[in-house]
């Protein structure tokens, strides 16, 4: 009779744990396609739901942390990498999910970095951003109206962040074939701002430097809809 219960207990906990396995599985898939329809992500995201055990959790209709991940997406008209979201405090009722998911996070903190070919667009006619051992350099053709001539430049692009405006200024200019000294016109036509992209989620940016290979943006807000009809 021992033996019998100790097998009947192991059996019911290794179904326990199963199910914990499979209904984790199950949420983080949808949640991920959810994200993935919202953003238009050629692929799916990665999702984590945090906590020792689903089941008490899904029960409860809260959840303590939801990971977001993904390597790529476009926010707008910006594209992004290296996105990472944490969902605090989610709050999803279970009978909800069965019917109509509406997913609630009580806090959102996330990062993602945008890629210096952002600067393209403010940049002049003719001078696009490439990135050289995770560092931006600009270069092309530049068109000096002021003296009538086009000149090929090239320049490291010095990147800041203050007061959520994005800053890039030229730095060790190189002109080819100019007349005279225009180093300083080029720099003058080089140095652009523009404000950091609003991010997803309505994620208020906290913090923004620049790092190998793009500009890293961090954000956080407060009782964000992750799923359902006030879904960003």
């Amino acid at each position: 009779m021992r033996k019998f219960l100790v097998v009947l207990l192991i059996l019911l906990a290794a179904l326990v744990v199963g199910a914990d396995i499979g209904g984790r599985s199950l949420a983080q898939n949808m949640i991920a396609g959810q994200v993935r329809q919202q953003f238009e992500m050629e692929q799916e995201p990665t999702v984590e739901i945090g906590g020792w055990a689903f089941l008490p959790q899904a029960f409860g209709g809260t959840y303590e942390e939801i990971v977001i991940s993904a390597p790529s997406a476009t926010f707008g008209e910006y594209p992004v990498e290296q996105i990472e979201v944490h969902a605090l405090d989610v709050d999803a009722p279970l009978s909800d999910l069965m019917s109509d998911p509406q997913v609630t996070a009580g806090r959102i903190d996330g990062s993602a970095v945008l890629p210096y070919s952002i600067l393209n667009p403010f940049l002049p006619e003719g001078i696009t951003v490439s990135t050289e051992g995770g560092k931006p350099y600009a270069s092309g053709e530049l068109a000096v109206a002021d003296l009538g001539i086009s000149v090929p430049v090239s320049a490291a692009l010095e990147i800041s962040v203050q007061d959520g405006v994005v800053s890039a200024t030229p730095t060790d200019i190189q002109v080819e074939n100019a007349p005279t000294d225009v180093s300083g016109l080029v720099s003058s036509m080089m140095t652009v701002s523009f404000p950091v992209p609003q991010m997803p989620y309505g994620m208020t940016v906290t913090d923004a430097e620049a790092v190998s290979g793009g500009l890293r943006v961090d954000g956080t807000a407060e009782n964000v809809p992750l799923m359902g009809a006030e879904a960003a």
